[in-house]
């Protein structure tokens, strides 16, 4: 797999590599000093991003946040991003549609466990994420009972799917331009293709909210309509519809697929760790008790299953290299000259699991994260970058507070209400990896199903979750 074998040249020949991938030059490195010298002290110069085929095709151009060069058109659409959509107040306003797909969650699991079925449990987190990301955005719910129409819920799933296996494509042809010419396995012509769909379904929904904006009052304003409504000058739009469906699908990409990886990983480590399991449900009875349901508000004070995140984050981060950057003009890391438009491998599965800052770095141990003075677990990178989940400096995740909430609430429900254990004691999960965009621990001959026992405690908690009339807030 590229970042295993990129962390081995690290390995062999030094912290930082250099490499030429085609006409392309280009560096890697799994060090938290020289990542902290690229991302914090010579972020002015590592801040852009190289064109990429994918870019063209799957981001508008690179006209969306998170692929496009550094210039006055990316800095406008972040700020679109934190001042109007991102923002605390903003997010706040969704707090009821999170916390109802969490109780939606919970009775998804509760219902297959009373039929003494086995749990997808990528099913039912990639559910979760979706619904949340969908609801935020479009104001639908795209998958449960509530759901929006079945057509439309299947080809966004579809396209998004095709999207990331795209996305997580190397492809030659962005190292060797003839190569273009020949595209002998199709690539760029999917490429094509997908842009298309995607384009098709993001008209339908402007179309559809221009029209609910037109004929409907005291509608819940979402995502879209945030992005219509922004004030122009001289009574133009202050966004073109290419830009709103460039950040929708930044949207997309960036608070789906990820965050119900990192469940799905964070699920399989704990399940084959019951130690793991024990000590952070104690934790949950401890912090929220039998008589009512995790909250967001709770979140801040469960370290020991922030302590799992991070770990999880370590040692299976949602993409095994962040998203190349590039210089923008020469300069030097450690006493090297690195030349103008070098592409730039920032390797965090590799600074997971660089031996030289973490001891037994095959091992899922939560306790390692755990603050002498016993204050909160901060799930970033911190001031030492030993773990790089949402990167860092100008290109850090504006999302990275909700996708940190999602994955906390999804992981909180399910440990507090369940127990978990694999559905046959013979069988091993497999933990092993497929490479892609989010590093799935994914098995062409079927999803992750696990058995779920039962409750943690019936008597403390089958009322709280067969009805949530007992749960003031839900």
């Amino acid at each position: 797999m590229p970042h295993r074998d990129l962390a081995k040249l690290c390995d062999q020949y030094g912290p930082l590599v250099y490499f030429r991938l085609g006409s392309v030059d280009a560096i890697t490195t799994n060090d938290p000093d020289i990542i902290c010298d690229i991302l914090r002290q010579q972020d002015n110069v590592f801040d852009s991003r190289p064109h990429t085929l994918a870019a063209e095709h799957l981001a508008y151009g690179a006209g969306d946040v998170a692929l496009a060069p550094m210039g006055p058109k990316w800095k406008r659409l972040r700020r679109i991003c934190m001042e109007h959509l991102l923002t605390t107040k903003r997010l706040e306003s969704f707090a009821t549609h999170r916390a109802h797909e969490a109780q939606h969650l919970v009775r998804n699991v509760w219902e297959v466990s009373q039929r003494g079925d086995v749990v997808n449990l990528r099913q039912v987190l990639g559910g979760f994420s979706m619904n949340n990301v969908t609801r935020m955005l479009f104001g639908k719910q795209y998958l449960g009972a509530d759901s929006a129409a079945q057509e439309e819920a299947t080809e966004f799933l579809h396209i998004t799917h095709e999207m990331f296996r795209l996305l997580g494509m190397i492809y030659v042809g962005d190292y060797l331009p003839f190569w273009r010419w020949i595209d002998p396995n199709g690539f760029e012509k999917r490429m094509r293709e997908v842009e298309k769909r995607i384009d098709d379904f993001h008209t339908k929904i402007i179309e559809e909210h221009r029209k609910r904006s037109r004929d409907e009052c005291g509608v819940e304003m979402d995502f879209v309509d945030v992005l219509l409504g922004l004030p122009g000058e001289d009574g133009k739009p202050h966004m073109d519809d290419i830009e709103i469906k460039a950040l929708i699908q930044d949207m997309i990409a960036a608070a789906t697929d990820t965050s119900a990886v990192t469940n799905e990983w964070a699920m399989a480590e704990v399940i084959k760790h019951p130690r793991v399991l024990k000590k952070v449900q104690q934790e949950l009875d401890n912090i929220v008790g039998p008589d009512r349901m995790v909250m967001e508000s709770d979140l801040a004070n469960l370290n020991y299953l922030r302590c799992i995140v991070r770990e999880t984050f370590r040692m299976h981060p949602a993409g095994p290299f962040l998203i190349p950057h590039e210089s923008t003009r020469p300069t030097e890391i450690n006493g090297y000259h690195i030349p103008e438009k070098t592409r730039v491998f920032i390797n965090t599965h590799g600074l997971g699991r660089n031996s030289k800052i973490w001891d037994n770095v095959d091992e899922f141990r939560p306790e390692r994260h755990l603050l002498a003075d016993e204050s909160r677990v901060e799930i970033s990178h911190g001031a030492d970058f030993k773990i790089l989940p949402f990167s860092a400096g100008k290109r850090k995740c504006p999302g990275a507070p909700l996708g940190v909430t999602l994955v906390l609430m999804a992981l909180a429900r399910l440990f507090h209400c369940f127990d978990w254990c694999q559905p046959e004691e013979h069988i091993e999960i497999d933990t092993n990896e497929v490479y892609r965009i989010a590093g799935s621990n994914w098995d062409p001959a079927g999803d992750p199903t696990f058995d779920m026992s039962g409750l943690t405690d019936v008597t403390k908690h089958s009322d709280v979750l067969s009805s949530s009339r007992r749960v003031r807030t839900l």
